[in-house]
C-alpha cells in the first residue's frame, strides 16, 4: 500500500495544521536538513548511506548531521555543532536504546529542541520513553505513528522511507512506501542461506564436538556489517567447536508481547529442559537481563536470570569497539568511555565474563560504521571459549585444576597472603571438597596445620636456605631453556625486549637454578597446589626509583606456561585478594595481544574468590584478567567494647561523673586516680597532654578522654579470618547479626536504634553527648547497655533458631515497636538465611569449575548499611560511573570536607587553602562518590543531576556566600584503578578546575584561579607559550602512568632498600606524575607534580569502612602516606594529614592521621578479642600480625606518626606475652621472625627510641627463635 499526500489533507485541519504552516518555510531549493543522533543504540553512521542515495536518486540536496551520545558529551565544539544544527534542522530523530538522559548533554539539549522548528522526534526501544517527549513532535498522532514504523523497523529500506517521510511533509510531493518489517531473530552463518531455520542449521552440527552460541544484534544482520562476525566464526570452527550464531533485536528493557532477549535464548540455545550449548558468547553490548524482567534497579533476581535459570553456562562478552583498536605497545589506554560502558560495565552487570575486543571500527568519525576482524584477539577469544567449554565436558576424575595463592616475597612467613582470608584453611576446605565431588585427589590434609606443614616441607617461593639437591627433589617440576625458549619466541619483539630490558636474557636469575625454572609448589592427583610467581621487586629496586612499569620475569611466564601445556590445568583458582597478574602492565581493558596479563594467562580459565569489600580491584581482575569472581565475605566484625588497659582509665573515669556531689579533696583525689591511670596507660601521649600536667589542669581533659574511650569501645573490629565456604556459627553468628543490622540497611532499621527506642532511649542523642548524662545516668554507659541489650535480643533470637514467629514474641516482650519488629522480621527472613548460605562460595567455585554460569551480585562493604549485597558467592559486579556522586554521596562528602576543615582551622587559625587528596575506586564504587563529592565541596563545585536516572550531567559554582569560605586549591593523587574505571570522574573533576579556574572572584576567594593565573605568569617567563602555560598549570589530577598500578613506596618499605625520606618521595614522583584530565591521559609532568604537591597544607584519604583500616594493607601508607614522606622531602614542614571515617555514613568523623592510627591500635590491634580471633587461623593469624607491623613501620618511615609507646605496646601485647609469644612461635616462626625483623630495624633507622630492656628482653627472643627456625630447616 502506498499512503499518499492527498490522504493527508484530508485529514482533520487540526492534525495538518502544524504540517501546512512548516511547509510554508521550505522552497525546493533548499536541503532537507536532518540531525540523527544515537544514544547508546545502533550508530548514527548507519543512516547515512541510505539518505544520500534517496537524496541522490531524487535530486534532492541533503544537509545531514550524524553523531553518536558518546562522541557528543566528550567534546564541547561537536555539541556546539549540534546546537547549531538542530536550531536549522527540518528533522531532528534521536534513537535512544533507553533513556535519552543516559546523554550527559540531553537534557541541556532537550531546552534546544522544545524552541526547534523542525519536527523532533525521539524513538526508544522503551515506549514509555517515546511516548514521555511525544510533545515535542509537531504533526499529528498519524505522523507520528507512520515516522516511528520507519524508525523501528530500520534497515536501508525504512531509513530511506524516513527522508521520503520528511520530504514528503515538507514539500507535499511524493509516495510513502509501506514499512518494511525486519526478522526479528534468526540463524546467520556465512556459508547457510538468508532463511536457513534452526531445524536445518542443527542438522550440520557434529554432536561429539563443543558448542557454542553466538548471539548479536540484528543491526549487523540488517545492514550487513558481519565480516568480524564471520571472521569469529570460522575461527571457533577451525578451533573444533560447533556454533550456533544468532541475530536478534536488542531491546532496553522488557515491552507488552516481547520477553526480551529470553526468548531468543529459549529458542535457538535450549532444546526443552536440555542446553545445546557448553558457553553463550554476547557479541552485542548492554545488559540481556534488563529487557527480560519484571522489576527495576540493577540488581536481577537470581529466579528472573535466565542466563542462570535456562542455560546456565559461562556468558562471555566480546567486545566490539567503535574506533581504532590500538595495542598495548602503541597505546596503553583502555577503551572509549563509551564503549567502556556498552562492553564492560552492564555485561557484568550480567555476570559475563569480560574478555578482549575482537572487532574494530577502522573507518574514521562521520563514516559509516564497518567493523573489522582483530584475527589475533580472535584467535584469543575462540580459544577461551574452547576451555571453558571444556570444563564441562571433562569428567571430574579427569579434570586438572591448579590452586594458586600469593606468596608476595621470598619469605616462608607470608604463604597464602589474601585479604581477611584463612587461605590455607580454605585450600584445605577446597580440596575436602575436590575429592568428594570425585576429582583425583590423593590425600587430604586432616587440618590446615598438615597443609601448611606439606607446603613448607616442599618448595615455595622461598628457596634461599634449600640447597639445589633439595629443590631438584622437592620441585613440583623444571622446566627448561629448550621448553622455554619456542614459547618465548612467539612474544612480539616489544615484549621479549621489555622483559630482557629488567631481566636480562632468558632465564634470568629468578627461581632459576642450573639454568632450570623452578616450579614450586605440590601436585595432588589431578589438583595442584602452588603459588603465584614472585614479582621480584627486590631484584628491580633501581627500576623502582625511575620507571613504575616493570613487566614479569622469566619464570613467571614460563610457569604459566607450564601450568596451561605442561601440568594441562583446565583452570586456575587464584585464591584471595589480590595477586599480581591483574596488575601486570598493559592496557587497562579490551586488552591487547602484547598486553602482559593476556599474554601471561594465555585463555585459561580464570577463577578468583575475591573479598567482597573490594570492588575495584575485583572488578580489575575481571576486566585485565577475565576472571570470574566468587564474592566472600569479609571476616565477622564485632563491636570492640572494652578491655583490661580501657577499663583501667575508664572506670574510675566513670566515677567521677556518677559522683557528681564529690567536692574538694574527695573530687581531687578521684581526678588523680584517673590522672595515674592514664599515664600508666600512655594516654596522655596519646591525647597529647603533659605528662607532669597537674590534677587541676587535668580535670579539663576529663570529657575529651571520656569520649574517646568511648569511640574506642564503640567501634566495630575483625574477629579472626574468613574461611570459603564457612557459614558463621554460634558466637561468630551473633556478632555477624549485630554488626549487619548496626546501621540501618536502606529501609529497615537499625536494630540498636529499634532496642533503644524500646528502652524509652534516644541513641543519637547519647552518641552525640556521651559525657552528658540522661535521667541520671551518664551517656555513655546507657549506650553499653542498649549494646548489651541488643546482644541480649540476638543471643535470644538465636535460641529460638531465628523463628520468625518466636522472634517477634522475644521483640514484643521487650516493649518493642513496630520498627524494632520491622528489622526482627528481616533478620529471620533474610539476613540469617543469607549468611547461611555462605556455603554458596564453595558451590559457586566448584559449579565454576564444572564450567557452569555464576550468578552475578552487588559488592560493597556489608556493615556500612549494605546487607543485602548478601548471598556471597557471587561474581560480583561495580557500579555506574554515571551516577557518581549520588546525592546521597554529596551529603555525606560535604560533612567530612567541612570536618576537616574545622580541625585545620583549630590547628592552625586559617582555612587551608591547597589540599592533596588521594582518591580510590575500591572506596569510590563502596560510597558512590563520597570523595568525589568532597573534592568538589572544598572547590566550590556542585554537581548537577538528570531531572531522572541520577546521572551527573554538569556542575555549576556554588555561590561563595552559600560556600562561607574560599574556594580550596584540591590536587589529586588517583589510583591506576580509578584511572581505567573512572574516566568520565578525571573529566568531572577536571572541569571542576576549569569552571573554578575560570571564575571572576578575588584572589582571597578563590585560591585555585590565583594560583593559576600565577603559574601562568611563571611559565610564560620560562619560555612557554599562553596556552601551554595554562595547560599545564591547569592540571590537578596525577597517577601513575597508563598501564601501570601503585605509588611504588611501599616496595621500597619491604624491601628495606631506601635511606631517607627523601628516597621514599623521590619514589612517590617517579610512579604518580602523570598528569590526567579532559583531553590529557598520562603525560608525564614531574615539574608541575612537584610545584602543586610541595605546596599543600594538608593531604587527605578517607576510609569508607571499618572492615578495612590503614593497618590492614600496604596500600593506605604507600599512597597517603607516600603522599606525606613527598610533603617532609620537598614540602609544607607544618602540612597536616587527615583521614576521614565513613564506617557509618550518618555520623562520620575525621582524625588526623596520626590520631586514626592510635584509634586503630587502642580498639583493635591490642585488644584481646582481636588477638584472640587471629589464634583461630595458626599460621595465617601470625602472617596478619608481621603484616600490620610492616605497616606499622611504614606509616612511621613515610609520615613519622608511630609514638615509641605504640611499639611498646606492640611489642608488649605480642612478644611479651607468653602465650601469644609460644602461640607464635609455633604456628609461624618465619612470620614471628619478620615481624622482629621491622621492630630491630625501627630501632636501627632511629624511628623508635626502644627502652634499653626492651631490646634485651627482644634479643633473647629473637635467639631463641633463630634455633626454632635453624631446626625446622635440618629438619626439611
Amino acid at each position: 500500500m502506498i499512503l499518499r499526500f492527498s490522504e493527508y489533507v484530508q485529514a482533520p485541519a487540526i492534525t495538518r495544521l502544524p504540517i501546512l504552516i512548516y511547509a510554508l518555510d521550505y522552497t525546493s531549493d533548499m536541503p532537507l536538513r536532518i540531525v540523527y543522533v544515537t544514544i547508546q543504540s545502533v550508530d548514527s553512521s548507519t543512516f547515512r548511506a541510505p539518505a544520500e542515495d534517496v537524496c541522490r536518486r531524487n535530486g534532492w540536496d541533503l544537509d545531514l548531521f550524524c553523531a553518536n551520545d558518546g562522541e557528543i558529551d566528550g567534546d564541547p565544539l561537536l555539541y556546539h555543532e549540534l546546537v547549531l544544527k538542530s536550531k536549522a534542522a527540518d528533522l531532528i530523530l534521536v534513537r535512544v536504546m533507553a533513556d535519552p538522559v543516559r546523554m550527559h548533554r540531553f537534557e541541556q539539549w532537550e531546552r534546544i529542541l522544545r524552541e526547534c522548528k523542525g519536527f523532533v522526534y525521539i524513538y526508544s526501544g522503551n515506549l514509555d520513553v517515546s511516548l514521555a517527549y511525544r510533545d515535542l513532535f509537531k504533526g499529528s498522532d498519524a505522523e507520528y505513528m507512520r515516522l516511528r514504523e520507519y524508525v523501528r523497523g530500520r534497515g536501508r529500506e525504512n531509513d530511506e522511507s524516513i527522508v521520503m517521510w520528511l520530504h514528503l511533509m515538507l514539500t507535499g510531493e511524493g509516495e510513502l512506501p509501506e514499512p518494511v518489517e525486519q526478522r526479528p531473530d534468526g540463524i546467520y552463518h556465512p556459508d547457510c542461506p538468508r532463511d536457513i531455520t534452526l531445524e536445518e542449521y542443527l542438522g550440520r552440527l557434529d554432536p561429539s564436538k563443543p558448542t557454542a552460541g553466538l548471539m548479536f544484534t540484528s543491526n549487523l544482520w540488517i545492514y550487513g556489517n558481519l565480516s568480524h562476525i564471520d571472521a569469529f566464526i570460522r575461527e571457533m570452527e577451525k578451533q573444533g567447536m560447533n556454533v550456533i550464531p544468532v541475530f536478534f533485536g536488542n531491546t532496553a528493557s522488557r515491552t507488552p508481547g516481547h520477553e526480551g532477549s529470553v526468548s531468543v535464548v529459549k529458542d535457538y540455545f535450549m532444546d526443552g529442559e536440555r542446553r545445546r550449548v557448553d558457553v553463550l558468547i554476547m557479541a552485542t553490548p548492554f545488559s540481556q537481563l534488563n529487557n527480560s524482567r519484571n522489576c527495576d534497579g540493577i540488581y536481577t533476581p537470581d529466579e528472573q536470570n535466565f542466563f542462570h535459570t535456562l542455560t546456565d553456562v559461562p556468558v562471555i562478552q566480546a567486545m566490539s569497539v567503535s574506533s581504532h583498536f590500538s595495542d598495548y605497545e602503541e597505546m596503553a589506554e583502555g577503551m572509549a568511555k563509551s564503549d567502556f560502558a556498552m562492553n564492560v560495565i552492564w555485561p557484568e552487570v550480567d555476570g559475563q565474563i569480560i574478555t578482549v575486543p575482537f572487532a574494530s571500527n577502522e573507518q574514521g568519525r562521520g563514516a559509516p560504521k564497518m567493523y573489522t576482524p582483530i584475527p589475533d584477539r580472535i584467535a584469543h577469544l575462540a580459544s577461551s571459549i574452547e576451555r571453558w567449554a571444556d570444563l564441562a565436558r571433562t569428567p571430574r576424575k579427569d579434570r586438572r585444576i591448579a590452586i594458586l595463592m600469593y606468596q608476595s616475597r621470598p619469605d616462608s612467613g607470608r604463604i597464602g597472603g589474601a585479604a581477611g582470608l584463612d587461605t590455607i584453611q580454605s585450600v584445605r576446605d577446597m580440596l575436602e571438597r575436590y575429592r568428594d565431588l570425585g576429582y583425583t585427589v590423593d590425600h587430604v590434609p586432616a587440618t590446615s596445620r598438615e597443609l601448611i606443614d606439606e607446603i613448607l616441607d616442599n618448595i615455595t617461593n622461598d628457596m634461599e636456605w634449600s640447597s639445589e639437591e633439595r629443590v631438584r627433589d622437592k620441585a613440583a617440576d623444571m622446566v627448561g631453556l629448550d621448553e622455554y625458549l619456542p614459547e618465548y619466541r612467539k612474544l612480539s619483539e616489544f615484549n621479549r625486549k621489555r622483559m630482557e630490558a629488567s631481566w636480562g636474557e632468558p632465564p634470568g636469575k629468578v627461581s632459576v637454578q642450573d639454568g632450570r625454572f623452578v616450579i614450586p609448589g605440590i601436585v595432588n592427583g589431578n589438583i595442584y597446589i602452588g603459588f603465584q610467581p614472585l614479582r621480584s621487586w627486590a631484584d628491580q629496586m633501581e627500576a623502582v626509583y625511575h620507571d613504575p612499569v616493570v613487566p614479569m620475569p622469566h619464570q613467571y611466564l614460563a610457569f604459566y606456561r607450564w601450568l596451561k601445556d605442561d601440568f594441562g590445568t583446565g583452570a586456575v583458582i587464584h585464591v584471595g585478594t589480590h595477586g599480581t597478574l591483574e596488575w601486570l602492565p598493559g592496557r587497562s581493558v579490551g586488552l591487547s595481544g602484547k598486553c602482559f596479563p593476556d599474554l601471561v594467562l594465555d585463555s585459561i580459565p580464570n577463577i578468583y574468590p575475591y573479598v567482597i569489600d573490594d570492588p575495584g580491584e575485583g572488578i580489575q581482575c575481571k576486566r585485565r584478567s577475565e576472571a570470574v569472581l566468587i564474592g566472600h565475605m569479609c571476616p565477622t566484625m564485632a563491636r570492640a567494647g572494652s578491655y583490661d588497659t580501657l577499663e583501667s582509665v575508664d572506670g574510675p573515669l566513670q566515677e567521677v561523673f556518677k559522683n557528681t556531689a564529690a567536692k574538694g579533696e574527695q573530687r581531687k583525689a578521684m581526678i588523680a586516680e584517673v590522672l595515674d591511670a592514664a599515664r600508666a596507660a600512655d594516654f596522655l601521649k596519646e591525647l597529647e597532654i603533659p605528662e607532669d600536667i597537674s590534677v587541676e589542669d587535668f580535670e579539663k581533659d576529663l570529657g575529651r578522654i571520656h569520649d574517646y574511650i568511648s569511640d574506642l569501645k564503640d567501634t566495630i573490629i575483625r574477629d579472626g579470618l574468613h574461611v570459603l565456604g564457612r557459614a558463621p556459627e554460634g558466637e561468630l553468628l551473633e556478632e555477624s547479626v549485630y554488626s549487619l543490622t548496626r546501621l540501618r540497611n536502606g529501609d529497615v532499621p537499625s536494630l540498636r536504634s529499634s532496642v533503644a527506642d524500646a528502652m524509652g532511649l534516644d541513641l543519637d542523642g547519647l552518641l552525640d553527648d556521651r559525657s552528658g548524662t540522661t535521667g541520671g545516668e551518664l551517656n555513655s554507659v546507657l549506650v553499653d547497655r542498649i549494646d548489651e541489650r541488643t546482644c541480649a535480643l540476638i543471643e535470644e533470637m538465636q535460641s529460638a533458631g531465628y523463628d520468625p514467629e518466636a522472634c517477634r514474641r522475644i521483640a514484643a516482650g521487650m516493649g518493642g515497636s513496630e520498627k524494632l519488629a520491622r528489622v526482627v522480621d528481616y533478620i529471620c527472613s533474610t539476613l540469617v538465611p543469607n549468611l547461611a548460605r555462605m556455603t554458596d562460595e564453595m558451590d559457586n567455585m566448584m559449579h565454576a569449575c564444572d564450567g557452569g554460569y555464576v550468578l552475578p551480585g552487588p559488592s560493597g562493604a556489608p556493615t556500612r548499611g549494605n546487607a543485602d549485597i548478601l548471598p556471597m558467592g557471587r561474581n560480583y559486579y561495580g557500579i555506574d560511573p554515571d551516577i557518581v556522586p549520588t546525592k546521597a554521596a554529596w551529603e555525606i562528602g560535604r560533612r567530612m570536607a567541612d570536618q576537616m576543615i574545622e580541625k585545620y582551622t583549630e590547628a592552625k587559625g586559617s582555612y587551608p587553602t591547597e589540599i592533596g587528596f588521594i582518591i580510590w575506586a575500591t572506596d569510590t564504587m563502596k560510597n558512590n562518590g563520597d570523595d568525589v563529592a568532597y573534592i568538589l565541596w572544598l572547590m566550590g563545585v556542585r554537581p548537577v543531576w538528570s531531572g531522572s536516572g541520577g546521572q551527573v550531567v554538569g556542575l555549576e559554582p556554588i555561590p561563595l556566600k552559600e560556600l562561607g569560605r574560599p574556594r580550596i586549591d584540591v590536587t589529586v593523587r588517583i589510583t591506576g584503578l580509578f584511572r581505567d574505571a573512572f574516566p568520565n570522574l578525571i573529566d568531572l573533576i577536571d572541569d571542576a578546575v576549569k569552571l573554578v579556574s575560570g571564575l571572576d572572584e578575588s584572589d582571597e576567594d578563590n585560591i585555585l584561579a590565583a594560583n593559576l593565573r600565577k603559574d601562568i605568569v611563571d611559565g610564560m617567563e620560562k619560555g612557554l607559550t599562553v596556552d601551554e602555560a595554562r595547560r599545564r598549570a591547569s592540571v590537578r589530577i596525577f597517577g601513575c602512568p597508563p598501564g601501570a598500578y601503585g605509588p611504588g613506596v611501599n616496595h621500597a618499605i619491604e624491601t628495606s632498600d631506601w635511606k631517607t625520606v627523601q628516597d621514599l618521595a623521590d619514589i612517590y614522583i617517579a610512579w604518580g606524575s602523570y598528569a590526567y584530565g579532559r583531553g590529557t591521559r598520562g603525560e608525564c609532568m614531574k615539574d608541575e607534580f612537584v610545584k602543586r604537591f610541595s605546596e599543600v597544607q594538608a593531604t587527605v584519604k578517607n576510609m569508607p569502612d571499618r572492615e578495612i583500616d590503614l593497618l590492614d594493607m600496604d596500600d593506605v601508607y604507600g599512597y597517603l602516606g607516600g603522599m606525606n614522606s613527598f610533603v617532609r622531602a620537598y614540602g609544607k614542614k607544618d602540612a597536616m594529614s587527615f583521614m576521614g571515617d565513613g564506617s557509618d555514613p550518618d555520623r562520620v568523623k575525621t582524625r588526623n592521621t596520626k590520631e586514626e592510627l592510635q584509634f586503630v591500635y587502642r580498639s583493635k590491634i591490642l585488644n584481646p578479642k582481636f588477638i584472640d580471633g587471629l589464634k583461630r587461623h595458626g599460621y595465617r593469624g601470625v602472617a596478619e600480625i608481621a603484616n600490620l607491623t610492616e605497616y606499622t613501620f611504614g606509616w612511621d618511615a613515610t609520615s613519622d606518626i608511630v609514638d615509641d609507646w605504640v611499639y611498646e605496646k606492640l611489642t608488649e601485647t605480642y612478644l611479651f606475652d607468653k602465650d601469644t609469644r609460644e602461640w607464635m612461635e609455633k604456628e609461624n616462626p618465619h612470620a614471628m621472625m619478620d615481624m622482629m625483623g621491622r621492630l630491630f630495624e625501627a630501632v636501627d633507622r632511629g624511628m623508635w627510641d626502644a627502652k634499653p630492656e626492651t631490646l634485651e628482653k627482644m634479643k633473647d627472643i629473637y635467639m631463641g627463635l633463630e634455633e626454632r627456625i635453624e631446626d625446622l630447616q635440618d629438619k626439611g
